[in-house]
């Protein structure tokens, strides 16, 4: 057996223990052979066939961001305009123009990114803003949550939407005084627009994930869950993988109901290799907490008792899942307000009487009842939460949750403190800045980017912080037995750091090094 030696490390394996050590051994499977001092290993091996002196700095396990849209991610690096961060519809439109400009083949124009409470005139863009630059071919903007879109005309006609379209359940077409199309699409609405979006080639999707590898590495990231998976992504991770291509060790969620129909999305088959794994299926239960379509339990602030979206009702959600757990599957479900948090965990609780030794699980959690937490504890479960937003996204919290929501909004320490494992994530491309280190920091201070504070009583420490995207993130993939730690038989996945984030008063500014896959150097800077 091959041996390679690291060492002279300041290594914090964050096991159970929270143990430091200088030196580990690296086996010819990319997994971890042995871990303790440099002298202690020698002494029991003999000699490596390599060694790496590290000369002091600091390694961890390489962070698993446990729910991130990684094709999306790497769409925006690739065919799609991003438009994150613009500030008012005149930039936008420059933008979008530009961009038209210079991708004369492209047959729709697509961006994600605006968010109308950055721009100067706090509202969203319409289709006629759209047709302003663009009449010719079909445009379709996301809004940063991609809970909504806008349309111009030539895609509205070529989706065959009119004033008198019937809406989809748990939807919403935006409408004028008048009756006519604003453009605006919101959740399961969506899909009247975006089922009509040609469909990506294998050559696209592999362009889009391989890009958005790469800039993982570059994070500091090895292991991600792409949490909503059409049938033809699935297949091209499949092919991926087959092809040894994957970068990144991915958690990849078929998606069990698109939007815009009511038709089933057909159930695949499980897959499970040392960089693939597909043995969760995902739904969505309500919208999203910038957009104010998150079904919560109270009105939103400013508006006549309007409370969200609730997308699913409990026979379609419950017979949809069991299907699943049927067969094996773990589910996992976007709740974010009150109502539907209530009702997936309702619809769980049914599951888990056909099967208790499955793990299912919640993205985002914006809130949490007692009984939520004696359920989240009673079945095992894993809340994958996003601090990041509140850096983000504050100002749209602040515009529509009231001062009693936006003191518990994601409780990130509510869950710890009950036992309840925490997943920390970004759901990028939702926020621009992915960087788990400024993730880290916010989960550890709350602070907005302006300095705003939002939810206090729900800070966590650091190290709990990190444990949440290592060990956490693993458990929350089930494989908590082969990463998130650097301990013997665990995959040799690690980051070296430029500095010790717990020698630190703010960890934002943390950079990787070097990114190491298997035993494997990835990435070096």
């Amino acid at each position: 057996m091959l041996l390679i030696l690291i060492h002279n490390a300041t290594i914090i394996t964050m096991d159970e223990a929270f143990a430091i050590a200088d030196s580990i051994v690296i086996n010819d499977l990319g997994k971890i052979e042995a871990i303790g001092t440099a002298t202690e290993l020698r002494n029991q091996f003999g000699s490596f066939e390599k060694e790496i002196n590290f000369q002091g700095k600091t390694i961890v396990p390489g962070l698993n961001d446990a729910h991130i849209h990684v094709w999306k991610i790497g769409h925006l690096r690739t065919y799609m305009l991003d438009v994150r961060g613009v500030k008012s519809i005149v930039e936008f439109k420059q933008k979008l123009k530009d961009f038209a400009t210079k991708n004369p083949n492209s047959e729709w124009i697509m961006a994600r990114g605006i968010n109308e409470m950055v721009l100067e005139e706090k509202r969203l863009p319409t289709k006629e803003d759209l047709d302003e630059i663009i009449l010719d071919r079909p445009v379709f903007v996301i809004r940063t949550c991609a809970h909504i879109g806008i349309a111009n005309s030539k895609a509205i006609e070529i989706s065959g939407v009119s004033e008198a379209t019937e809406v989809p359940f748990g939807g919403e077409i935006r409408k004028n005084q008048d009756g006519s199309l604003q453009g605006i699409f919101t959740e399961r609405a969506l899909g009247l627009i975006m089922n009509n979006i040609p469909p990506f080639t294998f050559e696209e999707y592999k362009n889009m994930i391989l890009e958005a590898h790469d800039y993982l590495l570059s994070l500091g990231i090895t292991s991600a869950t792409d949490p909503a998976a059409n049938e033809e992504l699935l297949a091209a991770y499949i092919q991926l993988d087959q092809e040894g291509l994957l970068k990144v060790r991915m958690n990849v969620f078929p998606l069990r109901i698109p939007d815009g129909s009511d038709e089933i999305q057909v159930l695949p088959e499980q897959y499970e290799s040392e960089f693939l794994q597909i043995k969760t299926v995902k739904f969505f239960s309500d919208g999203g907490l910038s957009s104010a379509t998150a079904a919560l339990n109270v009105p939103y602030k400013n508006t006549d008792g309007y409370k969200g979206v609730l997308r699913l009702d409990y026979d379609k959600f419950y017979t949809t899942a069991k299907e699943a757990v049927d067969k094996g599957f773990s589910v996992a479900t976007h709740a974010i307000g009150h109502q539907a948090v209530d009702l997936t965990l309702k619809v769980y609780s049914d599951l888990f009487k056909i099967d208790p030794t499955l793990r299912h699980r919640i993205e985002h959690v914006g809130f949490l009842s007692q009984e939520n937490i004696n359920d989240f504890k009673r079945m095992n479960m894993t809340a994958a939460m996003q601090p990041i937003f509140i850096y983000e996204l504050a100002n749209n919290f602040k515009s529509t949750l009231t001062d009693a929501l936006l003191d518990v909004v994601y409780p990130c320490k509510t869950v710890l403190d009950n036992g309840i494992n925490l997943a920390l994530s970004t759901d990028g491309p939702v926020v621009k800045e992915i960087n788990p280190w400024v993730n880290i920091e916010t989960a550890v201070t709350r602070k907005a980017a302006d300095g705003f504070i939002i939810g206090e009583s729900q800070k966590i420490t650091l190290q709990q912080a990190l444990y949440a995207y290592t060990q956490g993130s693993a458990f929350a993939d089930n494989l908590e037995n082969v990463k998130g730690s650097l301990s013997i038989g665990k995959y040799a996945d690690f980051i070296v750091l430029d500095k010790n984030p717990f020698e630190l008063k703010d960890v934002s500014n943390v950079e990787s090094l070097e990114t190491w896959v298997a035993g494997e150097l990835k990435y070096k800077k």
